[in-house]
């Protein structure tokens, strides 16, 4: 009587949102011992993609954060203008807080 569609996996709407996006600038979140946060701006003018399940977080040329999806927390910023990104980096085995901010064009 009544068609219900299948709605998509939470993780799969951030995953798509994401993928493509234009990045303003990536920063990285370090906390201390003590409980103070830093962050540290890691690169500008860049692009968030998603291929084969891996997340890669690039600015300019060279990646800044690559990690695998199933591996990773990932989530909207309240303001909805970026993305938080936590995993172990696999170009450097650390694991990582980044902040991607997007950068909106409006037409």
């Amino acid at each position: 009587m009544f068609g219900f569609k299948r709605k998509r996996n939470e993780n799969e709407n951030v995953l798509c949102e994401m993928d493509g996006r234009e990045i303003k600038y990536v920063t990285r979140r370090i906390k201390s011992p003590d409980g103070s946060v830093k962050e540290t701006i890691m690169g500008k003018a860049g692009r968030i993609v998603v291929i084969d399940g891996e997340i890669r977080i690039m600015c300019g040329e060279k990646d800044v954060f690559k990690c695998m999806a199933e591996n990773a927390t990932y989530y909207t910023l309240l303001s909805g203008d970026g993305i938080t990104v936590t995993g172990v980096n696999s170009l450097n085995g650390e694991y990582m807080d980044m902040i991607v901010y997007y950068s909106y064009h409006r037409k």
